[in-house]
């Protein structure tokens, strides 16, 4: 199958330009090649990048930007923002390009891993607005950076426990070498030895063991057995042993640096998985789709700015275009364009007229702002109650609660049994402590704590290739248990906005009225504007004056008047042309009453979704639909992807939708939305992902995030889940293994501190090659089509349906 010329993934069946995966790839490879930034691809090498998506290349507010410089005179200005899109040293390189291009910048540091930019620049030069504006040109959109948040403190909270334990592991194994190659116990520095050995492995006790005790803490209270339980006791019997040896003077008693070696191995592997789960939280902005203010008009007239908790009923509220309602209200404004399709999932747009009902979670499509009298406060409101849902948990138990019990149960009475059995024998009770000790210390489950956090990783890095994204850490036990897949049905299985069916309507128009259209659809949220902004792309240079305003007519369309007095209108057929034109068709473009295009729209499945679906069959999962749009349109969909019947529902409410999931879920449900209405049924489902929409809501809710248009990954995401099963369970059977054979040396009273030594990095090394082996070469696209099939039309699911215009 081809790769798209830009991202470097493979261009799915059905896209707009043949040698790209999506219109937002094609437009960003057009602009770096006319600006001769063509080093990029060179940089980026055979990385696959995650696809452009168009919705970061609308219009956005970058007023806030403003906010953020302080009024000084003549000091330089240090900021950081955040920002999403980097992902390679390509991306690093072009940032970088950019902003030394800039009049008045001083000095740029990207911090990758956080996804930062830390910029120096001169306020008085630098334009800080059209910077942001470039960077968008090129994919990339900034946001502030919160480096209070939950996530970022710890992290850095992390990373320097990480880095202590480090220190200490080093300490301790630099001062009990000399003891292992045969340094006199009566040497000046021995006892000063001894003393640091104690204090380093003391030292990663408090910092790091405390991690893993508290965490085990947690989960016992929460009646889970988590895999941090057998850590600590390996910990704290090590600790207590070596503390006693040291003291009463007994050299096999003393496991200093097997303790601070093991922390930090154990933290390691933590860290492995947690900066993978970071990384893919901080790829996309924080903001959210939900103003955290809204205007309210006093009885005087004028506007005040206040939190949504203080909205009270008969407050008059104003609903800016872009906006959302957020709670039930009254229409008090002649007019207005609504979408409904976050709440309801609903495609059509909507219009409603004074005196009717704007449902909460509407959003303004139009150009203008209506006025709205709330009927209900924010606590009450449905959207509050959608915005209140909890994220699944992260400290879900890694195996089997009653396997990892008996396993517990099983070493702690072999360490006690053994010790007794040679106390009962005769033997002092230094041997027999070590024994006990030794058999706590190589049943500790080392060598998995760094493989599985490892093959977290193989697997999270291998669907990173294919534009998707792991946010939690448990989502791969989970993934490998799915039986049941549900789907959302607008925006999920179907595009998000309607696809143009002739984009040669587009190619044949001239430059001016390329620049004229994308004028009128630039800040225009109307499905059909947002479908032909997508296909034109963003202008950079124009050869027409800028509209002063655009007016919308509601229910037909949008128009406005250059400054040499052209009309230009964008809307219903007949609506403006002079002479209607006997050409069918959803949308017509006209200038001066002349009809200079006529654009035709359908409903379309995601690339390569009827194939995505048909693997998951064959796979043996059962596929639902659950939508709340009308029943002829889920209904189509459902036949066309072989629903049965009883799988698919239509019209149904959030709350419907959760209580269905719920019924259906035996720990084994994977839901996949990317609506507001889908947040209670992604609480209600085993596991679930999202489409990122450019809202920045449920992305930040799922268990996982995916980039593009096409599904085909879906089956591909389920075989790496059981791959990566498999290596852990592979890496389980070696442990247990390893460590019947470590016990079996250590009652035989063989086992001491270099030996331990010795084989915990040894059997961990082993198990990260076990992990490697059983995850081989990255797995290709399970859903791929062949060449020859590749510009074979999708079907299309234009049921019958009123016409997709204004």
């Amino acid at each position: 199958m081809p790769n798209c010329l830009h991202c470097g993934n493979a261009i799915p069946s059905n896209t707009a330009a043949a040698d790209y995966c999506c219109l937002g790839c094609a437009y960003v490879h057009d602009l770096l090649h006319q600006q001769g930034l063509d080093q990029f691809y060179d940089l980026r090498g055979q990385q696959p990048l995650p696809p452009v998506n168009p919705q970061t290349l609308r219009e956005r507010d970058y007023s806030w930007l403003d906010e953020l410089i302080p009024p000084t005179e003549n000091k330089d200005v240090h900021l950081t923002l955040a920002v999403q899109g980097i992902s390679c040293i390509g991306c690093v390189w072009l940032i970088n390009h950019l902003f030394t291009t800039q009049p008045g910048a001083q000095h740029l540091h990207i911090q990758t891993s956080r996804s930062e930019l830390h910029l120096d620049f001169n306020p008085r030069q630098f334009d800080l607005i059209q910077f942001a504006k470039t960077l968008q040109q090129f994919g990339y959109l900034v946001g502030k950076s919160d480096p209070t948040s939950a996530s970022q403190v710890e992290s850095s909270s992390f990373n320097q426990r990480l880095g202590l334990c480090a220190a200490f592991a080093m300490n301790t194994m630099a001062f009990s070498l000399p003891s292992y190659l045969g340094m006199d116990r009566d040497f000046m520095f021995a006892s000063w030895f001894d003393i640091i050995t104690a204090c380093s492995a003391t030292l990663s006790l408090l910092v790091g063991g405390s991690y893993f005790a508290t965490r085990s803490y947690l989960s016992l209270r929460l009646g889970l057995l988590h895999m941090d339980t057998p850590i600590t006791l390996g910990i704290l019997a090590a600790w207590a042993g070596s503390m006693y040896g040291w003291l009463a003077s007994i050299p096999t008693l003393k496991y200093f640096d097997f303790v601070s070696i093991f922390i930090f191995l154990m933290l390691g592997g933590r860290w492995l998985q947690q900066v993978a789960l970071e990384r893919n939280r901080r790829r996309l902005l924080q903001s959210s789709a939900i103003p955290e203010k809204i205007t309210r008009i006093a009885t005087s007239g004028t506007a005040e700015s206040i939190p949504l908790a203080a909205i009270q009923p008969l407050d008059q509220l104003r609903i800016n275009p872009g906006d959302i309602c957020p709670v039930d209200s009254l229409l008090i404004s002649p007019e207005g364009s609504l979408s409904l399709e976050w709440i309801n999932g609903e495609s059509q747009a909507a219009t409603r007229t004074i005196g009717q009902n704007i449902p909460s979670g509407a959003l303004n499509i139009g150009t203008q702002s209506f006025d709205v009298t709330a009927s209900e406060t924010w606590s009450q409101s449905l959207l509050q109650r959608l915005l209140q849902s909890r994220e699944p948990a992260e400290n879900a138990p890694l195996f089997n609660a009653a396997l990892m019990r008996a396993y517990l149960i099983i070493v702690i009475l072999i360490g006690i049994g053994g010790a007794s059995w040679w106390w009962i024998n005769g033997h002092d009770i230094a041997l027999a402590l070590q024994v006990m000790i030794s058999v706590f210390v190589v049943s500790c489950p080392c060598a998995l704590g760094v493989a599985a956090p490892y093959a977290d990783d193989l697997a999270a890095s291998w669907m990173e290739r294919l534009g998707v994204f792991v946010r939690t850490s448990n989502l791969w036990p989970r993934l490998a248990r799915i039986k049941k897949i549900i789907f959302d049905k607008t925006g999920t299985l179907t595009l998000e906005n309607p696809t143009l069916t002739n984009p040669e309507a587009l190619r044949q128009l001239t430059v001016e009225q390329r620049h004229a259209l994308h004028h009128l659809t630039t800040s225009n949220l109307h499905p059909v504007s947002r479908s032909l902004f997508d296909h034109i792309g963003p202008i950079q240079t124009t050869t027409v004056k800028i509209p002063i305003t655009i007016t919308e007519t509601t229910g037909f369309g949008l128009s406005y008047i250059d400054d040499d007095q052209h009309h230009w209108s964008l809307g219903r057929p007949g609506w403006r042309s002079i002479t209607p034109s006997q050409q069918p068709g959803d949308t017509e473009f006209t200038c001066d009453g002349k009809t200079l295009a006529i654009f035709t729209f359908t409903d379309a499945l995601r690339p390569e979704t009827i194939q995505a679906c048909n693997t998951l069959h064959q796979q043996g999962h059962d596929l639902y639909l659950f939508s709340g749009d009308r029943e002829q349109k889920v209904a189509l969909i459902a036949s066309t992807l072989h629903i049965p019947p009883t799988h698919w529902h239509s019209q149904m409410t959030p709350q419907d939708k959760a209580q269905r999931v719920h019924s259906l879920n035996q720990l084994d449900t994977l839901f996949i939305g990317d609506g507001a209405n889908d947040s209670l049924a992604i609480e209600a489902a085993l596991c679930a992902g999202s489409p990122v929409t450019g809202r920045n809501f449920l992305e930040h809710k799922a268990d996982f995030y995916f980039l593009g248009n096409s599904l085909r990954f879906i089956p591909t995401l389920l075989n790496v889940a059981h791959r990566r099963r498999r290596a852990v369970r592979s890496v389980f059977a070696f442990a247990l293994l390893y460590n019947l054979a470590a016990i079996l040396l250590s009652l035989t009273g063989m086992m001491n501190p270099l030996l331990a030594a010795i084989l915990m990095p040894a059997s961990s090394a082993i198990t990260l090659a076990i992990a490697r082996a059983i995850f081989g070469k990255p797995p290709g696209q399970t859903t791929a089509m062949p060449p020859s099939a590749r510009h074979i039309p999708a079907p299309s699911i234009d049921a019958p349906r009123p016409a997709l215009s204004f």
